[in-house]
């Protein structure tokens, strides 16, 4: 078993916070995150953190903060989980770089955006929703005053689906990739004071295989290793179900492919699910457009779904959506609700312009390809890419019954100025002359939106109502969703992290005080 080691770091790290550009960081974090020593559990904890991810790293920290002893188990090699790639954007309400910049902005005002934008009350639970709003620029100013995150002052509406009050603030690393890093690097310094101390371990390389429960399913504490560890208290802060086919296949697609860490296999579902947990809004799931699945599970390769007169069909080769003016949610709803999650782009050579990507990788791999090669190479293999000199062909190729009365409908509608189906106006380019492609895409995604049910102290519930006693959850595994209702907003994940680890942590250790009297 592994123990991360921050002592000998701690000179470094004070220099780190001092002056650091971006390669630096990258190298520090690594480092923070590796340095490890053979060692066993030496203390008897108050709390024990399942996943040291930044919402396992913030209740780790937050319940150190209040005098509790704290064993964290991380399953992978390092931690810092899916926050070691993303960018560095979180979203609160009320916290004091907001205030500086001269924004009004309250609880019940956020509260009403999740409402407002997520569907409405139905898509969320209210209770855990409003609690979120209340605590979650309380969370910001933790994370800048007592743990000395370095922001860069930016306030603003955020990525995805802007909201009407700009509450979404950066770190230095702003919102590009690697930006989170900020938010881990300060944690982990702070940390390493309790580290020293010696009243809080942190383990990596140390998988939680279950939950250990009394007489009562109460949880008294995990099994590692085949080893079990007790505890008062028990934060499950695994993350989400992205990276785990098994899931995504129960509740939402039939075809998908990840970017989410491999570390996000559901394991946190799977003991809630043993705590008999009430499961909410599992049914939705936020994706993007547009995966060629060259990779299996693993997504690798985009297609660039906006390409210049590319029409978007189904397997039956239906058109679905006006293509060039589809919003982001409008992408998700296309390839999240359309048969088999699979959707042809359907472009015509002519179409095809070398100064002009159709394919690019994805994440911190997002270059894109030269189009001749990529295509050819995906025309030899036969899986992902069709060509035919005639739409007829093409779908024969595709086995898609209707496009070629697709396309003729679209090409009449283009030579009489008007798409009656979609009412499309942009780009509209005739496929009148082969050959054709069609490329086989289906969504992949990077968090996930639904989570075992919480109250307002991060206290898993079951239907019934009643609680599961000692247990609580923090991050992305308590779901978006849940909190923001059916959409994406910026800075959602990291607030999902650092509000609820706080909020988990409180909790965890009244409870483990109570216990103890």
């Amino acid at each position: 078993m592994k123990k991360i080691v921050f002592l000998v770091l701690s000179a470094f790290i004070l220099l780190f916070i001092g002056c650091t550009t971006d390669k630096d960081l990258n190298s520090s974090s690594e480092k923070s995150t590796t340095a490890k020593l053979q060692d066993p559990v030496t203390i008897k904890p108050d709390v024990i953190v399942v996943g040291g991810g930044l919402a396992g790293c913030t209740a780790a920290l937050r319940a150190s903060e209040l005098g509790a002893r704290v064993v964290l188990f991380e399953q992978s090699d390092k931690l810092g989980g899916s926050a070691n790639t993303a960018g560095g954007s979180i979203s609160g309400a009320g916290f004091k770089m907001q205030k500086e910049a001269g924004i009004e902005d309250s609880p019940d005002k956020f509260y009403n955006d999740f409402i407002t934008m997520g569907g409405g009350e139905k898509n969320l639970n209210k209770v855990i929703a409003r609690k979120h709003a209340e605590e979650s620029g309380n969370a910001i100013d933790w994370l800048q005053d007592y743990v000395g995150v370095k922001f860069n002052g930016k306030v603003d509406s955020g990525g995805y689906l802007t909201m009407n009050t700009n509450r979404v603030t950066y770190t230095a690393g702003g919102a590009a990739s690697g930006g989170a890093r900020y938010f881990l690097e300060a944690i982990y310094s702070k940390l390493d004071e309790f580290v020293k101390k010696g009243t809080t371990q942190l383990f990596v390389n140390s998988k939680v295989e279950s939950l250990l429960f009394n007489k009562n399913k109460d949880v008294i504490g995990v099994v590692m290793n085949g080893k079990e560890y007790k505890a008062p208290s028990v934060i499950i802060a695994t993350g989400g179900y992205g990276y785990s086919e098994k899931w995504l296949k129960e509740f939402n697609f039939t075809n998908i492919t990840s970017n989410d860490p491999n570390t996000a296999i559901g394991s946190g579902y799977d003991f809630a699910r043993s705590a008999g947990a009430a499961l909410d809004n599992m049914d939705y799931c936020s994706c993007y457009g547009g995966s060629v699945p060259v990779s299996g599970f693993q997504a690798s390769l985009r297609c660039n779904i906006n390409y210049n007169g590319a029409i978007w069909v189904n397997t039956s080769g239906e058109r679905l959506f006006n293509e060039p003016v589809a919003s982001s949610m409008d992408k998700r709803t296309v390839w999240r609700t359309t048969d088999q999650n699979i959707v042809y782009i359907i472009v015509s050579e002519k179409m095809i312009s070398d100064d002009k990507p159709l394919f690019s990788g994805m994440m911190s791999n997002s270059k894109p390809f030269d189009n001749k090669e990529k295509l050819n190479e995906l025309l030899s293999e036969g899986k992902y890419a069709f060509k035919a000199d005639t739409i007829s062909e093409l779908s024969k190729m595709i086995n898609t019954k209707n496009l070629v009365n697709t396309v003729t409908k679209y090409n009449s509608d283009i030579a009489s100025g008007k798409d009656t189906v979609f009412g499309r106006t942009k780009n509209l380019l005739a496929f009148d002359k082969g050959p054709y492609y069609a490329i086989y895409t289906v969504p992949y995604l990077m968090m996930t939106a639904g989570g075992p049910r919480i109250n307002a102290d991060g206290q898993l519930m079951r239907a019934d109502g009643s609680k599961v006693g000692n247990c609580y959850l923090a991050g992305e595994i308590i779901g978006s969703a849940n909190v923001a209702g059916h959409n994406t907003i910026g800075g959602i994940g990291h607030s999902l992290c650092t509000t609820w680890g706080r909020i988990s942590a409180e909790s965890a250790v009244k409870n483990s005080l109570v216990l103890k009297k």
